[in-house]
């Protein structure tokens, strides 16, 4: 503190190197994919948020990088001359992925949030890896969430034992009533 003014410690954005050290280390493959559209990263990746895997495709007639990030899956198209497009699929909101090959390319779609988003014309050799690794990554966090809520359950029906054993021990309650309680609560 200098003359009462405060120093703020800010949330320090992945430079442009640590995106492309986080890619290198996916696969060999990863580094020659989209390179205008990953310049781009910095400037769309959030303070916390870090590049999982990725892949090229095309959506909505636009040719891009589809990212997987530990947050969200990011659509990014960089256009010929001008432009940028960038679109977002939060891995909470997302219900289901699903992919299909051909011959030489594949097909992602991506259901969320009621929508249907499809990616086109995938490596075929990626589109199965990337699918799966997403669908794993969705399962995993729906699983997370289903935990943290049956462990808040869980708590509420502990402090409503223990609210209801402090009447009985003050005298609110009798052993009979007590008991009622108790079993209205844990048959809830």
């Amino acid at each position: 503190h200098i003359l009462g003014w405060q120093t703020t410690n800010y949330l320090k954005m992945p430079s442009l190197e640590e995106i492309k050290n986080q890619i290198n280390s996916l696969d060999g493959m990863s580094q020659f994919l989209g390179r205008k559209e990953v310049k781009e990263l910095p400037d769309i990746l959030w303070d916390d948020e870090n590049v999982e895997k990725i892949i090229q495709g095309t959506y909505n007639n636009g040719n891009g990088i589809l990212v997987c990030t530990n947050k969200r899956l990011i659509f990014i198209d960089k256009g010929f001359l001008y432009g940028l497009k960038v679109e977002d699929f939060g891995l909470d909101k997302i219900s289901s992925v699903q992919y299909s090959t051909g011959l030489l390319l594949g097909k992602l779609t991506i259901y969320a949030s009621g929508n249907k988003s499809v990616i086109d014309n995938v490596d075929k050799t990626q589109v199965r890896t990337f699918g799966d690794f997403v669908t794993n990554k969705i399962n995993t966090k729906q699983n997370d969430n289903s935990s943290s809520k049956k462990s808040n359950a869980d708590d509420d029906i502990v402090s409503k034992l223990e609210r209801l054993a402090a009447l009985k021990e003050k005298g609110i309650l009798n052993d009979e009533e007590f008991q009622i309680q108790k079993n209205k609560i844990l048959n809830s």
